[in-house]
């Protein structure tokens, strides 16, 4: 049972577009609402074995993150672009996305209360590109983190939407 007060955030990217990657999105949807365990790094592991041996080729990056009521979060990630809070990116281990190799086991980051609010990103908001063929790129991403989730993507929209755009910030009140 997940710990009483705490918040399983999970945060993802399916590879490809169509039915394929529609279907990989309901399966981890499914399995997500079904999973007994909160620990970020169990389920991603969990996840990975469900995609490595159901998946038809697509993989998926994902960031799972456990926070707790006394403000501290577990932070674990599947090869999906790190959480930031307040403009720094966190440094979590980097593995593999999920569904390309099994028996992945995923090392958790664990982040101490009080250190901000996070934020958590796909790539389509890293990869914006402009008409000039230049892409929004980590310095600037870093630099609007800071803001309201709705701006971060309504200015990757403006910069050049390329992909989906996933923004989600989490704040202690």
């Amino acid at each position: 049972h997940p710990p009483v007060g705490s918040l399983l955030v999970v945060v993802g990217d399916v590879s490809g577009k169509g039915l394929d990657a529609a279907m990989l999105v309901a399966t981890i949807v499914g399995a997500v609402r079904n999973e007994d365990s909160r620990e970020p790094a169990v389920v991603l592991a969990r996840l990975n074995r469900l995609l490595t041996s159901a998946s038809r080729g697509g993989f998926v990056t994902c960031c799972c993150a456990l926070f707790s009521l006394d403000g501290s979060v577990q932070i674990s990630n599947a090869g999906h672009i790190s959480p930031y809070i307040e403009g720094r990116e966190i440094e979590t281990v980097p593995s593999p996305p999920l569904g390309i190799v099994d028996g992945v086991e995923y090392e958790t980051t664990i982040i101490p209360a009080g250190s901000g609010t996070m934020t958590f990103l796909s790539d389509g908001v890293l990869e914006a590109t402009d008409t000039h063929g230049e892409m929004l790129g980590f310095e600037r991403l870093a630099a609007l983190t800071v803001k309201p989730a709705r701006e971060i993507a309504n200015e990757a929209e403006r910069w050049g939407q390329e992909d989906d755009i996933t923004v989600v910030k989490v704040a202690y009140a």
